[in-house]
């Protein structure tokens, strides 16, 4: 035993101290006054008149007519007939007190009772983990109580005390689904314990045929400040989930075709619905598309609700008049959406002829690109204070990865050994600067969470338990929120400063950054541009010389 465990804890060793006898417990070492700590914590806590002990006789403080030798050799008496410790079991001891007490160090004795107190057999903090689950399978059916009725259940009102059923076979199952689940993603022990919470007020009236509804188990689940998408992951897996929940894609369709005249909203609900979900020979589109496509042309839908009643009432003109008082990217991605719903509404029949035929698109100018300003960069750099936030600025500004690539970077994509990191497909080596933010983060994660079964490099307390990436609000969270250098202006700004240092060749950026042809060339361009501009403000009399196809 270590000599920092001999002292007492609030009482550090001093030289200049002798020790001495405690006057209540007679143990001897450093003391903090005449008492011991233990002894002064116990008159703390037991005020009142000393009076003469039921086991030794000794004029005392007492509780439960036993004064705190007695207590303390009655625990040291259990412990040695291999007695579980606890008050309970040393109180049995009590009556054989009396004879002689056991004398001990001051400090010696912690609060779980004497010396003697067996070592703890887990090597986690508090309670030892609960054994798994026994193995569980599908109870078996043989014949199934049809309902009445079809009742709504409350899971709210479920009293632990009268409706809990540990023994029900369904709940015996949910318990080993759950638990092979929690091992397979690194569920914490913490989250064991809460959908086992969870599924004990599900499942403990379960019976073969029944099914539970999330509109059901949501109320009861979030008021318990349980996860309810890791209960569901159970109740999914043992088939008896029924989700009927309304999708947002719904909601969101009924709020945008308001207002829309009867036959304009029925055929723009039916292209909507097959850019969503795909039809015969149509590939069905991203969420982001749809919502774009329906953004762009709502208000004049609108417009043409009061006038039109159906789309195939409208002419070439209305399509003119819509995109006269438009300008840039504004009047492209209208012409753009309206051009989709015409052509799909000519597809399916619904109109004889495509008004916006023989209007044309053009291309979309691209804006110069600047470089970012060295404050801002500072400014970013300062406000990444997280782990999290580090690996990811470090990936916009070194690697110019979007934040799409980030999300979907795996651990096997970074080679620590050999110093390449594969971002999107395209390898990349990793820099002093790279790798020590690596490790600083890699550390963090293992740390944080140490069981996780998630193999992206980047993840939250969402993601952790589960194994895919981090949402998309994750990165607009994100500390740079706010900031001039985000996240997308750190990568323009890398792939722009590389075409600035190494010159405006399309085929380096392209081999650098595994870009497209077009996307190369057109950050090529902006670098000319750049450098041409830069030429002319430092000399300016090179602004009057002509300009040919070689002239950089």
């Amino acid at each position: 035993m270590t000599a920092a465990r001999c002292r007492p804890r609030e009482m550090p060793y001093s030289a200049d101290r002798s020790p001495a006898s405690c006057i209540d417990c007679m143990a001897w070492g450093i003391l903090n006054g005449r008492r011991c700590t233990a002894c002064t914590l116990w008159r703390n806590k037991h005020r009142g008149d000393e009076q003469p002990c039921a086991g030794c006789g000794r004029s005392a403080l007492l509780r439960n007519h036993h004064c705190r030798m007695c207590w303390n050799q009655a625990r040291t008496e259990a412990h040695a007939t291999g007695s579980a410790g606890g008050r309970a079991i040393a109180s049995r001891f009590l009556d054989q007190v009396g004879a002689f007490h056991q004398l001990f160090f001051a400090g010696m004795l912690n609060s779980r009772g004497a010396s003697t107190t067996p070592p703890r057999t887990h090597n986690r903090r508090g309670a030892p983990r609960k054994p798994p689950p026994e193995p569980a399978r599908h109870p078996p059916i043989r014949w199934i109580q049809l309902r009445l009725l079809e009742a709504r259940r409350d899971f709210t009102r479920f009293d632990a005390a009268t409706d809990a059923d540990p023994g029900n076979p369904w709940l015996r199952w949910a318990n080993y689904v759950a638990h092979q689940l929690g091992e397979t993603h690194g569920w914490r022990r913490g989250m064991h314990d809460n959908v086992r919470r969870a599924l004990t007020v599900l499942l403990s009236r379960h019976t073969a045929g029944d099914v539970i509804r999330y509109s059901e188990l949501f109320p009861a689940i979030r008021a318990m400040d349980i996860s309810v998408e890791r209960v569901a992951e159970v109740l999914t897996e043992m088939g008896v989930l029924i989700d009927d929940r309304r999708p947002s894609f719904e909601v969101w369709l009924e709020r945008k075709l308001d207002g829309l005249a009867d036959g304009i909203r029925a055929e723009t609900e039916h292209w909507l619905r097959t850019l969503a979900r795909g039809g015969p020979r149509t590939a069905a589109r991203k969420p982001d598309t749809v919502w774009t496509h329906m953004n762009n042309v709502q208000p004049v839908l609108l417009a043409w609700s009061q006038r039109y009643d159906h789309l195939r009432e409208i002419t070439r003109e209305d399509v003119l008049a819509a995109l006269a008082d438009l300008t840039g990217s504004r009047r492209i991605q209208l012409l753009i959406s309206l051009r989709s719903l015409f052509a799909f509404c000519r597809k399916t029949g619904k109109i004889f002829r495509n008004p916006t035929r023989g209007i044309k698109v053009g291309q979309q100018p691209y804006r110069l690109a600047q470089p970012l300003a060295s404050t801002d960069i500072d400014q970013a750099v300062q406000t990444a204070t997280t782990p999290a936030a580090r690996l990811a600025l470090m990936l916009a500004a070194v690697h110019a990865a979007r934040p799409g690539a980030i999300r979907a970077l795996l651990l096997e994509d970074v080679d620590l050994g050999n110093r390449r990191l594969t971002i999107a497909g395209c390898p990349r080596p990793i820099d002093d600067f790279t790798h020590q933010i690596l490790l600083e983060w890699l550390d963090h994660r293992r740390t944080r969470w140490p069981s996780t079964a998630n193999s992206h490099l980047l993840i939250n307390q969402m993601s952790a338990h589960g194994t895919g990436p981090v949402s998309t609000i994750h990165f607009a969270k994100t500390q740079l929120r706010g900031q001039a250098a985000t996240l997308e202006r750190l990568r323009v700004d890398r792939q722009l400063d590389e075409a600035l240092t190494h010159g405006p060749d399309p085929l380096h950026l392209s081999a650098v950054f595994g870009l497209d042809p077009k996307t190369a060339i057109r950050y090529a361009e902006n670098a000319r541009a750049l450098l041409a501009a830069m030429i002319e403000e430092q000399d300016p009399a090179s602004r009057d010389e002509p300009k040919g196809p070689n002239a950089l």
